[in-house]
């Protein structure tokens, strides 16, 4: 048998107990003393039955092989496979790591199961990554790896309804309209061994209480769960639902999790309480600090429907080779900014011009900081700042072609309408490269904006010589200069870097004119506008640029 003392591990892992408490104890011991660590715990559904207990996790955040040091010694004390300790050794960009326990009290010892859980960044495009080894005691690990994925659906049209038993899908179809998740969260597909898809897991960011969740009571009725094992549960804050695919017997799994508050609890009804406080803490914070200031600010003065939000993103959708030869192989769906308003109209002027026009943002931005990109196009400037800036990314774009080809060159994109849907989480800044324009409700976007940000960078065209009106077929909502000032103000932003680059920007026009003259009529509605606005500027460039200005501002949260 195992023995603990102090902060050192001792004892034969063959030997050890692998019950509930005695686990618990080896994690206590093994982690004690660990920064920001998080607890779990799962409620087991099925078969017309809730299992509560016997499933609990411990996460640790870090960033050096330091901080999750404990843990290896932790799984070397499991008796962990070699395989598994190696990768939880040379586990890249590491975010956090996790051991998970699911204990069978019917087989206590044999019918224990292992989990280790890797999360970090892929080394290119600093995507997160989730990878798990599954093992039991005596038997060889098997892996499996988690992808994430925003609502509605995956680049290849993969939606989670799909995966969902006969009997379950009414209750599953009303939990996926929630409107909360399909603003701002999505769920995670999990691939076994063989790269089959054997788990779907809905994440709710929000922590709600499992009661008020929009089709879970009925999901555990379908499950033939009696309403007395599920009452005690109603007021618990859930993170995840998680619900195997292709089993005989369905089952769904509710999560719970929040950061340690205090001492590591010494039993698994400790563990579980303390989870309880913890996220009722977060799930009070979110609701007060996010939730309900977006409530507040009411829907959008213009609310558009489904077919608005299809048209507007199949108006900037387009065969990829077409825009490649209008944008260049970088994909920059965005004016350059020249060294000279001199009409230098070549392709290598033209690079290094988008190039540019990206890189001066780069002093505004925070190095290794979170980005959310709205309105990411093609994911030219996305990419840029991934690579050069080392920050975790994140685009957003309405159109569903720019979906595809952003997840293709595998960049972490979400397809969507910045109005209707919302950041996921707090961002270092905010970009709106060229997009705000295509905003209706501009206000209240810019209110939003401050719930999830303190730094806004945008570049905006803007029209001061007429009154506001819409242009470029429709998808651009002009105002002047002074009015975007005015609005930057009035949600609450200090703006601190303000600066016209239209005169810079202009030959961007020139080039995008003479691509498009090489490229005959197509029936491409956004084509032929695009093709009809660069004749226009180019007939009278120096008084187009003079009266439509593109502002740099960069603001921060009052």
């Amino acid at each position: 048998m195992a023995h603990h003392s102090g902060n050192s591990l001792v004892g034969s892992s063959s030997l050890f107990p692998w019950t509930a408490a005695g686990l618990l104890e080896l994690l206590a011991s093994g982690l004690e003393g660990c920064p920001n660590l998080e607890l779990e715990f799962s409620l087991r559904l099925g078969g017309g039955n809730l299992q509560s207990a016997g499933r609990f996790a411990c996460w640790v955040n870090g960033k050096s092989a330091e901080d999750f040091a404990p843990l290896r010694r932790v799984l070397d004390c499991m008796g962990a496979p070699a395989s598994m300790l190696a990768a939880q050794q040379n586990h890249q960009l590491a975010v956090r790591q996790a051991i998970a326990v699911a204990v069978d009290p019917d087989h206590a010892g044999a019918g224990t199961e292992f989990k280790l859980y890797l999360h970090g960044r892929d080394p290119v495009t600093l995507a997160d990554r989730y990878h798990a080894w599954r093992w039991r005691p005596g038997s060889a690990p098997r892996t499996s790896e988690y992808v994430f994925h925003f609502m509605p659906e995956t680049p290849s049209g993969v939606r989670p309804i799909q995966f969902v038993s006969e009997e379950l899908r009414p209750a599953f179809a009303r939990l996926l309209e929630c409107p909360r998740l399909l603003q701002m969260s999505g769920f995670w597909l999990r691939y076994g061994e063989h790269g089959k898809i054997d788990q779907f897991d809905i994440a709710l960011p929000w922590h709600p209480q499992a009661g008020s969740v929009q089709g879970l009571p009925e999901l555990v009725q379908a499950l033939g769960v009696p309403e007395t094992a599920f009452a005690f549960w109603r007021e618990l804050p859930i993170r995840h639902i998680a619900t195997s695919v292709g089993a005989v017997s369905p089952l769904v799994t509710l999560y719970a999790s929040a950061s340690l508050i205090g001492s590591f609890p010494p039993t698994e009804e400790a563990l579980q309480a303390c989870v309880r406080e913890s996220s009722r803490i977060t799930q009070r914070a979110i609701e007060e600090e996010i939730l309900q200031p977006v409530e507040l600010l009411g829907p959008q003065e213009s609310q558009p429907d489904l077919g608005t939000f299809r048209d507007l993103g199949s108006f900037y959708d387009g065969p990829i080779e077409t825009w490649e030869a209008v944008l260049g192989p970088e994909m920059h769906y965005h004016a350059g900014i020249f060294e000279s308003s001199y009409m230098n109209s070549s392709d290598e002027a033209m690079a290094r011009a988008q190039r540019r026009a990206v890189t001066d943002l780069y002093p505004f931005l925070p190095a290794g900081g979170r980005i959310y990109d709205i309105g990411c196009g093609w994911g030219g400037p996305l990419e840029m700042f991934i690579r050069d800036l080392g920050c975790p990314s994140l685009g957003l774009t309405i159109s569903r072609r720019q979906f595809e080809h952003v997840a293709a060159c595998r960049l972490p994109v979400r397809w969507g309408d910045a109005e209707t849907t919302l950041p996921p989480g707090q961002f270092d800044a905010i970009v709106l490269l060229e997009s705000l324009s295509h905003i209706r409700d501009k206000e209240r976007l810019l209110k939003l904006l401050r719930l999830f940000t303190r730094r806004l960078v945008m570049r905006v065209n803007c029209q001061d010589s007429l009154p506001p009106g819409t242009t470029f077929g429709g998808s651009m909502h002009m105002i002047s200069s002074t009015r975007l000032h005015e609005m930057l103000e009035a949600a609450g932003w200090n703006i601190i870097h303000w600066r016209d680059r239209r005169r810079e920007a202009v030959p961007s026009v020139a080039v995008w004119h003479r691509r498009l003259q090489s490229l005959p009529p197509a029936g491409d509605r956004h084509l032929e506008v695009f093709r009809a606005w660069c004749e226009r500027v180019m007939t009278f460039s120096h008084d187009w640029a003079t009266h439509n200005p593109l502002i740099e501002v960069v603001a921060e949260r009052g």
